[in-house]
């Protein structure tokens, strides 16, 4: 008996260190948790101490004052942009804990509860993770532990948000339901819980934007059903796309039964009759930005007047990308009535059509135009004529201009630089007086405007060829098919070769013999009236720089606003098209900036400008990284 007694013992012994240890870790757990947010927590103590007379204030606020504060505790509820759940993500805060801030609010009071409700349900996104430390903590703590499996996979989290969510806004859909006009889903939730995303919408009438899966838009039979639930629930939906195979929906929309108050439609790969495709547009009244890609069907037959077919809606915001079937004679005929040119701010134009040549007869036909951005491969240089003119326009705050050589043109060739050529002619000329941005693929094109030689390539000597010394060296670098010593087709007439004069220099040092026909297209005609800053960027270069360029002459007229932001973004789309007017490989947090200023000698000296990102010693960070819980900084594209 004694034996079984000492069996018994050890059992009890073991049971109880083993419990005292799993007590010492949840203890040390805990205890981390609350070092983890306390990290989140200002230290510093508040201004004022609460008492009597501040707490009847906060309680007698007035009613357009508590939603504003509400606003600044969670910003996102506020997003009622139609981008989609990944690119209107705030990448300095955490989405998660300002909801949790916000719902914490609603408990207060029942004047806050109705308050912070409607901001709460006005714009709805889901998040797979805290941006913050504390999601180290709330990890560790979604683990299933049990005594036979310590080391479980945490449960997916967002599909629990998500189901969470659905119980919520079904068991009240007038209180709560009708509320959401904004809902937001990460991609591969969206993907993968279609069910349970076509319960939510069921219940949501007022619904705006909704993030969808890809297969929806192109009429597979897997996500029948969640288009159904669309079509009948959310008859007030302000975007949507379609894609290859669903050209039987987009004629749908000819017959002006569904989403009549459509204000973005996103077309990829779509190849219907263009008449169809016009009937079906043009019964969008309220239609302002249109986006087509990788299409042959759409042509200038769109944009051509007809009449017995309903006009081309008028578009705030026009992107072309791949479609080679239309060219600038359509998009000129577009611009001739008076309802488009006047309404038409933004235009992109990637791989169409329309030759950069023909740019000039589109900024003349659409007198509103603010951003313009063209891509294009060119096999030729540019041909000058009596009818070429220079671009110009009064209206133009952003121009990207992005031209690449064509594969038939050959490695070596510098048909490009023509073209460059051209646009710094034009930026000379003081065509355009509102323009403050420009974005190239050429890393020479500041050089260009300052009228400094472009750098020679070693080959371009020929293989016995002796270099040319310095008193025998063009300005500008000779072009394909061109003499080398001279610029060849670019030359103005009666100019005998003679190299273009410094764009910034004073005009009275410029002799008269070197002033160019006005009629000439590429040149110079004296200093820079207006502040212009100059994005380079080679075409196989990750790197690139930024260069403001300052105006020697005083500068004359009120500057009108514009979409332009004080540090020199790309330009942002109002509809969500952000991404694609901007184009890929540009990044403002990484340009390196300086001011080109005229040192009195008529040459320049670069001054750095003042720097807009936090420094390593600062306290203010303006593109803040994500840190761990011992506050150490990790590299931000894990996060994007």
């Amino acid at each position: 008996m004694r034996f079984f007694k000492k069996d018994k013992d050890k059992k009890k012994q073991h049971v109880q260190a083993h419990s005292q240890s799993h007590d010492i870790a949840d203890h040390q757990l805990s205890k981390y948790s609350n070092q983890v947010q306390q990290n989140f927590r200002n230290n510093t103590s508040p201004l004022y101490l609460p008492s009597r007379a501040s707490t009847f204030l906060l309680e007698n606020l007035p009613k357009n004052i508590l939603p504003r504060i509400f606003a600044f505790v969670c910003p996102h509820t506020q997003d009622e942009t139609y981008e989609t759940c990944e690119t209107s993500a705030i990448f300095d805060a955490c989405m998660l804990c300002d909801l949790r801030d916000l719902a914490s609010c609603a408990r207060v009071s029942w004047k806050w509860n109705s308050v912070a409700n409607a901001a709460l349900y006005h714009s709805i996104r889901i998040d797979a993770v805290h941006y913050c430390p504390r999601e180290i903590y709330l990890s560790e703590q979604r683990k299933r532990k049990t005594f036979f499996k310590r080391n479980a996979d945490p449960e997916d989290t967002p599909t629990v948000r998500l189901k969470l969510l659905c119980r919520t806004l079904r068991e009240d859909p007038t209180r709560f339901g009708s509320r959401v006009r904004y809902f937001k889903v990460p991609y591969m939730l969206r993907e993968a819980a279609t069910a349970d995303l076509a319960r939510i919408i069921h219940v949501l009438p007022n619904l705006l934007y909704v993030d969808l899966p890809e297969g929806l838009f192109s009429d597979e039979h897997g996500y029948a059903t969640l288009r159904l639930e669309v079509e009948a629930r959310c008859r007030d939906i302000r975007k949507m796309s379609y894609h290859g195979g669903s050209e039987g929906s987009l004629s749908k929309l000819a017959n002006g039964g569904i989403w009549q108050n459509l204000e973005v439609l996103e077309l990829h790969k779509i190849n219907m009759d263009p008449f169809v495709m016009r009937h079906a547009l043009a019964n969008l009244g309220k239609l302002r930005a249109l986006k087509v890609m990788d299409s042959h069907a759409f042509s200038d037959d769109v944009f051509s007047r007809n009449e017995d077919l309903p006009p081309f809606p008028a578009l705030e915001e026009l992107i072309l990308s791949n479609t080679p079937s239309v060219t600038a004679g359509g998009l000129v005929e577009y611009f001739s009535r008076a309802d488009t040119r006047n309404i038409l701010t933004v235009l992109s134009l990637l791989n169409t059509g329309v030759h950069p040549a023909t740019l000039a007869e589109i900024l003349l036909a659409a007198q509103s135009l603010q951003t313009l951005a063209i891509e294009a491969a060119v096999s030729e240089a540019f041909k000058s004529g009596p009818k070429t003119r220079r671009l110009a326009s009064t209206s133009l705050e952003s121009l990207r201009f992005e031209i690449t050589a064509a594969k038939s043109a050959g490695p070596f060739s510098s048909v490009t630089a023509s073209y460059y050529t051209y646009l710094a002619a034009s930026l000379r000329g003081n065509g355009m007086p509102n323009l403050r941005d420009v974005y190239v693929l050429d890393e020479y094109f500041q050089d260009e405007l300052e009228g400094l030689p472009r750098p020679q390539a070693p080959f371009s000597f020929g293989g016995n060829a002796r270099p040319k010394s310095s008193h025998s060296v063009t300005s500008h670098r000779p072009m394909s098919g061109m003499p080398s010593g001279g610029r060849g087709g670019l030359a103005p007439p009666n100019s005998g070769g003679m190299a273009i004069p410094r764009p910034f220099a004073a005009a009275s040092n410029v002799r008269a013999s070197q002033r160019f026909s006005s009629t000439n297209p590429f040149a110079g005609t004296g200093p820079l009236s207006h502040p212009l800053t100059i994005y380079c960027k080679a075409d196989d270069a990750l790197d690139w720089s930024s260069v403001m360029l300052q105006p020697t002459a005083p500068v004359s007229g009120h500057r009108r606003g514009g979409s332009m932001s004080a540090h020199g973004d790309r330009p942002i789309s109002s509809y969500g098209l952000g991404a694609d007017i901007a184009g890929s490989g540009w990044n403002t947090a990484a340009a390196r900036k300086s001011v080109m200023v005229g040192n009195g000698a008529g040459m320049f000296m670069a001054i750095p400008s003042q720097s807009t990102g936090g420094s390593k010693g600062s306290d203010e960070d303006y593109w803040p990284r994500p840190s761990t819980a011992n506050n150490e900084k990790k590299s931000a594209d894990l996060w994007r």
